[in-house]
């Protein structure tokens, strides 16, 4: 049972990911980005954390408990610049992925903790 729900967070984080990735891509597509040098500061603290998100997406394909906390602490930063948790449905995902990733990881690793059986290798997956 431990295996399938790891199995079912890890795969539903990769997917809505996958889907939030491309959500942005083609909206940078369609409208451009601005030039971070004519925004105000307030704008580009938004910028920067939505990148360093779209940065963490990429990262949790490959290190599963620190593109977690990026996206988790990312996304934190975001929501008190923005001085709202929930700006609109899209950008909570952000938080939902990144807690998926870091409960697979856990699943998998953080487990192996509490048995004695763990390894520091077990950070950088």
């Amino acid at each position: 049972m431990q295996k399938l729900l790891t199995v079912i967070f890890r795969w539903l984080a990769r997917l809505l990911g996958i889907f939030l990735f491309l959500f942005f891509a083609w909206f940078a597509i369609e409208f451009g980005i601005d030039d971070p040098n004519k925004m105000s500061p307030h704008l580009l603290k938004l910028f920067y954390s939505h990148m360093l998100m779209m940065f963490a997406l990429v990262l949790v394909w490959r290190f599963e408990l620190l593109g977690g906390l990026i996206l988790v602490i990312a996304y934190s930063y975001f929501s008190v610049i923005n001085h709202t948790f929930w700006t609109n449905p899209i950008y909570p995902i952000f938080f939902l992925i990144g807690l998926l990733h870091l409960l697979s990881w856990f699943f998998r690793y953080g487990l192996k903790l509490f048995k004695r059986n763990f390894s520091p290798r077990y950070l950088f997956r």
